[in-house]
């Protein structure tokens, strides 16, 4: 930190002793004292009482446990660490309700999130966990999520008239196969799914792309 205000010091003194050659430094300057341009949020989330369900029906996930460390890490986020929300039913009461689901008796989200008393339901569903492909070890969850109103059952995002889900791919960094192997394949597991719960809840609000990520679309 305190090389940071040096460099900032230094740089503010540049311009000045230039002058009207500080032109050529200002750019460097503002940036500094501005920060990095940030990702702006996909959308603003309701000031209600909200939960986020991970609906893993197909498996994809390898470890049911990986489920919870997604939602919790999101709700963690939204609700403590960026203060996005003011209120947060716990991901495991809404798994519980839809593991009721019978065949005679399919409940929407809206339904189940009324069940466990939220007024908002953050919804993903899981279409891809994997960690290797043909690239390498390129450790890489998609998700379609989308939000949904539990009092009128309307989904608020993505918009009606646009596309049902919005796409999230994460992918970390390339990492060698050398480094995980088998052995260390479920802490690589931990590790994507704590992102990914990351990279969800930055969906609600402004945020710096982590150089570390290989690819967060927008």
């Amino acid at each position: 930190m305190k090389r940071l205000q040096l460099t900032l010091w230094l740089v503010l003194a540049a311009t000045t002793i230039l002058g009207g050659g500080g032109c050529n430094i200002l750019g460097p300057t503002m940036y500094l004292v501005q920060g990095p341009t940030k990702t702006p949020a996909q959308f603003t989330l309701p000031q209600q009482t909200t939960v986020v369900f991970i609906d893993d029906r197909a498996n994809v996930l390898p470890r049911s446990r990986l489920i919870r460390q997604m939602a919790m890490g999101a709700t963690n986020e939204l609700l403590k660490v960026q203060q996005v929300i003011p209120e947060a039913i716990d991901p495991e009461a809404i798994n519980r309700e839809a593991a009721r689901e019978t065949s005679e008796h399919l409940m929407s989200i809206d339904e189940i999130g009324r069940k466990v008393g939220a007024g908002i339901v953050i919804y993903a569903v899981p279409r891809q966990f994997s960690l290797v492909d043909d690239r390498g070890t390129v450790p890489t969850c998609v998700l379609e999520v989308k939000v949904v109103d539990t009092e009128s059952g309307a989904r608020l995002w993505p918009a009606p008239t646009q596309y049902e889900y919005h796409r999230l791919v994460v992918e970390l960094a390339y990492k060698s196969p050398l480094r995980y192997d088998a052995d260390k394949a479920d802490e690589l597991q931990q590790q994507l799914a704590a992102t990914v719960g990351l990279r969800l809840a930055q969906l609600f609000y402004p945020h710096e792309k982590d150089p570390l990520d290989a690819r967060v679309p927008d």
